[in-house]
């Protein structure tokens, strides 16, 4: 167990604040116990589904094959023909 020297503060209004210490007495937690837990979980949740990318199997599969179909893309292949605005020196 890592050892808790970081301290965390924050503002709640008074009706929050008696919302968070009724739920942790339910669970038999202090609040700062209850409240690191909370935003441990949520930061988790959060984490997770920004570092990851969830999809059906057949939707994967078929983003993958896509990828092997050659675009015509006629407005990039406009640009590419256009004369060069600056020449490198």
């Amino acid at each position: 167990m890592s050892t808790k020297n970081e301290r965390l503060e924050m503002r709640v209004s008074k009706t929050d604040r008696e919302l968070i210490e009724d739920a942790a007495e339910k669970l038999h937690e202090n609040v700062s116990d209850f409240t690191r837990t909370a935003a441990l979980r949520r930061a988790e949740k959060v984490l997770g589904r920004a570092n990851s990318t969830l999809m059906p199997a057949e939707q994967f599969d078929a983003l993958l094959e896509s990828l092997d179909i050659a675009d015509d893309a006629p407005a990039l292949k406009r640009a590419f023909e256009r004369p060069r605005r600056f020449e490198r020196g």
